[in-house]
């Protein structure tokens, strides 16, 4: 992946009590995340495949920022169906010039568990505002991951 010569800010790796096949279901959905993406108020697609550009109008639904919205983009720039992953350049206006990637990964644990790993790299911050980006955004891919396992989980 071309984004990997860049600065990894944060990775949260999660276990998902559900097969490969059904979480990447979920996530190789471009574009159909606001039925299960918390705080996704909108959702607008344009394009198809590579190269595509979802945009999101996003609310904190809990936190420090709950109720803050604002308005983001992320761009698919890469995709590997057979290893489950995929990755797209973010755009959030609280970060303008940084130059951002967002992957998820997914691995086998077994015929009825998954590893994911979801991943943000990006240009180089200062370490205040890294601080800052790091704790939003593991608040955030946790979420999200939660989000992904209540969609896919049986439960007993």
């Amino acid at each position: 992946m071309a984004h990997r010569q860049y600065e990894e800010h944060i990775c949260v790796t999660r276990e998902i009590n559900a097969p490969i096949a059904d979480v990447w279901g979920i996530i190789a959905g471009f574009g159909a995340e606001k039925t299960w993406y918390p705080g996704c108020l909108r959702l607008s697609v344009e394009g198809f495949g590579l190269g595509s550009v979802r945009t999101f109008e996003y609310e904190y639904p809990a936190g420090k920022h709950k109720g803050e919205r604002y308005t983001f983009s992320e761009e698919m720039t890469e995709v590997d169906a057979a290893n489950h992953s995929m990755s797209f350049r973010v755009r959030r206006p609280d970060y303008p010039d940084m130059i951002a990637y967002g992957t998820t990964v997914l691995d086998p644990l077994g015929p009825s568990k998954t590893q994911f790993r979801w991943l943000a790299n990006g240009s180089p911050l200062p370490e205040e505002n890294k601080a800052i980006l790091q704790k939003d955004l593991k608040f955030r891919f946790n979420q999200l991951i939660d989000a992904i396992a209540a969609a896919v989980e049986t439960k007993l």
